[in-house]
Parts: C-alpha cells; structure tokens; sequence
C-alpha cells in the first residue's frame, strides 16, 4: 500500500479527477493523505474519498490535516494542486508598484511583480523539497498549475528538482483549456478538434489545430479571424510577431514579455472561474458523497457534478502510475525537462508540451514551432532557472541576473527596479525568509 500526499485536496481543477483514478479507474490500494488550508473542507474530502473507497471495494487508509509537514514523513508521492495566490500580497505588490509608477508591472509571472509571487511561491517549494529529501527520498513531486493560480510550473520545478533534488514533474490543463477557447471561437466541436500545445509553462503555443471530422488543418483560418477580430487584439500581435497563435484560455504571454500598448493594466488578482458559491457547491456534493455513497442516486448525482468540474486531462495519478511502472501515459501538457522536444530552450530546462511517461521518466514530443519564437524561449527559460535559484537559497545576485534578463523587464532602469524590489521584499520579509 503506497502513500500519497494531496496537497490542496480541495482543489477545484484537480481533486476529482484525483480520486476518479484512484478509486474507480484503477482501484489503488492507498494510504491517502488530504492536506487543506481549510480543515472543514480536508476532512469532507476524505470522507468523501473514504466512500468511494468503500464503494468500489479498495483497501484505503485516510488522514487530513491542514500541516502539509506532519503529512510528508515516508510518503511515496507528493502532489501539489494547492493555489499560491496570497491576495494580501498581491496586493501589497500593487501598492507598491502603483505608488512609483510600474502598475504594469504587477504581474502574477513576469517582471516585478512575478518576481515577488515567485519568491512567495518558491519558498513553500523550497521548504517542501528539504523536507522531502530528508523524510522520503526518491518519492517523486508532482506540481498541478491550472494558469489561474499563484504558482510559477516551470520556476516551481527547477527549484525542487535542480535544487531541491527531488525528481519533479509539472501537469496542467492549458491543453485542454486551448481546445474549449478555439473550439468556442472556430465554431467546432470540441470532440473533434485535435489541438496540441507546446513552449513554455505560461508560455505555451498552439503547434496542431485540425478538424478531425472534416480532415481540415484550422492553423490559418484560425490566425486569419483573429487578426480581423477586435477582440483579439492581442493574439493578433503574437501571430504577426512569432506566427504562432497563444495557447491558453486567454492569452496570458504578455505577463512575461515586455509591455506594449495592448498589455493590460493588472489591478486585481486575476479572476479563476471557480468563486466562493463553487466551493460551497462543492462541500455540498463532497457531504452527500459521504452519506449516500455513490451508488445511491442523491450520491450519485453528487458523484456526477463533482467529477466532470474539473480538468478531465489533467490525471496526476496516472503520471504517478507510469512512473512506478503500472502502464505508461501519455500527457497533453507536461511541464519537463528539455530534451531536445522545444527548440531554442537548453537542455534540462523545465518546458511544456506532450509527452509520454514511463519508469524511467518523461519523454517529450518533438514540438514544430516558429523559429521566431526561439530566442525569446531560451531567454524567458534562462530567466526561470535565475529566479528558481533566488527562491530556492536567497540569492541576491541570481534574483539580481534574472532581472537582468527577463524579457518583461525590458525599458525598466536596472538599478530603479532593484531598489523597488528590495524595498519589496523587506516589506514582505515575513514569507521571503530565504532572503533574511
């Protein structure tokens, strides 16, 4: 019996297809760990998880907490679906960033204010990887981001695995999320559009975009609507710059590029779809779980609404699997390391794209991109190695060589943005301890 660690085990995008895979799919026999902020919504979860056990006839042992640290000790795997959006932070960012003239730069990825949520970011990360290579070596950390969360995929894995030395894979719905946008926009259903996507975490682009059932490549009717829609101003602006069209459910590539006169004002933490009436809704369901079980019809529509509201293709369980050997997977969009799969991006660097798991690790999936988009993918994954470094250990200097060169910090004075973020940090001391 294997156990595994949830952290955030009432994540919205990742909890159901979680314990889909564990107790209906493949039946595990697991010794499950439910970790949660919100205790009330740790303990629905795993009585919830607790009757689909039973239900399906699996050998499960549960335990919740809301102290990620009293959960780790001799796990097998650890996976994070947790969000790292600290809204009082934010929005100290944006006080800060305001009040001298840089509201463009409050960011959740790129420039000064992707800096700081990194930072914040990275040293939960960081604490997390410590502790893992003390108390479960070789246990394998799977990193969830669902694009509206606080956590940086590519930054978050360098800095566990490069530095933390704990193998670390990043899974993501931006896939998944693409295929929903463009079969909305084109007018096709989602069934039968065959949609890959590759980059970069954040920075992700469409490389495949076809109509199954008529046979039909949507690359350049796609590029060619959008650059004659108002509304998509700002894809138009990467395909006439990269020929490329942005993946995600929106396009979020400028955060980490630097600003133009289509670039947003970012004022407010970036809205997820999932709000307080949703996670209601879902402690609702996860209660009527529990009584009824899933065989009963109230549990049974419960079972139902809760298990097709999150990413169906985001599947931790099944990375986890291949990787013990129990059948490989193919994934849509897997945050790795490079290994020749994306062009233009060194090798070892943490990418996104398809690729298959087995054993002995990931594969990607050899990615066809623009040439355009090369030199800037090098530039932005250097920057994301510089960063992860800052977070992991405090550096200065290498938080220092990632402002350097990140793309999204391009027109902004050196030595301005450094006293900017170091008066930054010292105000926000209290979870930037690496740096103190």
């Amino acid at each position: 019996m294997r156990k595994i660690v949830i952290a955030g085990a009432g994540a919205y995008h990742f909890a159901p297809a979680i314990f889909e895979d564990l107790f209906v799919r493949f039946r595990m026999p697991v010794e499950l760990w439910l970790v949660d902020a919100d205790l009330d919504m740790a303990e629905l979860s795993a009585r919830a998880a607790q009757a689909l056990a039973r239900a399906f006839g699996v050998e499960a042992r549960f335990y919740y907490t809301t102290q990620l640290h009293k959960a780790v000790f001799s796990a097998d795997a650890v996976v994070v679906c947790s969000d790292f959006l600290d809204e009082a932070a934010w929005r100290k960012d944006f006080e800060a960033l305001d009040a001298v003239g840089l509201g463009k730069q409050v960011r959740l990825r790129g420039g000064l204010g992707g800096a700081m949520q990194t930072l914040r970011a990275l040293d939960f990360i960081a604490d997390l990887a410590e502790q893992m290579s003390e108390e479960c070596e070789g246990a394998p950390l799977i990193l969830c981001g669902s694009g509206y969360g606080g956590l940086p995929l590519s930054r978050a894995c360098e800095c566990a695995q490069r530095f933390g030395g704990v193998r670390t894979l990043g899974v993501s719905g931006v896939t998944e999320q693409t295929r929903k946008r463009l079969a909305l926009y084109l007018g096709v259903r989602e069934d039968d559009m065959l949609i890959t996507c590759a980059g970069l975490p954040d920075f992700s682009w469409v490389t495949q975009l076809r109509d199954k059932a008529r046979g039909e490549d949507l690359i350049e009717r796609c590029m060619k609507e959008m650059r004659e829609d108002s509304r998509e101003e700002l894809s138009a602006q990467y395909i006439d710059w990269y020929g490329a069209i942005p993946a995600g459910d929106r396009p979020t590539q400028y955060e980490l590029l630097a600003d133009t006169p289509l670039s947003p004002r970012r004022t407010v933490p970036p809205a997820s779809g999932v709000g307080a009436g949703d996670y209601e809704v879902r402690k609702r369901n996860l209660a009527l779980l529990t009584v009824h079980g899933p065989m009963r019809p109230e549990g049974l529509g419960a079972w139902g609404q809760i298990r097709t509201s999150g990413l169906q293709s985001a599947r931790p369980i099944e990375i986890l699997r291949a990787l013990w050997g129990e059948g490989d997977c193919r994934v849509q969009s897997l945050t790795m390391p490079c290994d020749g799969a994306v062009a233009g991006v060194a090798e070892g660097r943490f990418v996104e794209g398809p690729a298959q798991i087995g054993p002995g690790g990931a594969e990607g999936y050899a990615a066809f991109l623009p040439v355009e988009l090369e030199d800037i993918m090098g530039q932005i994954s250097l920057c994301n190695l510089l960063y992860a470094e800052a977070g992991a250990t405090g550096s200065r200097n290498a938080l220092r060589e990632a402002m350097e060169c990140d793309p999204a910090l391009a027109g902004v004075d050196l030595l301005y943005a450094e006293g900017v973020i170091s008066d930054m940090i010292e105000g926000q001391r209290d979870r930037l301890k690496r740096f103190f």
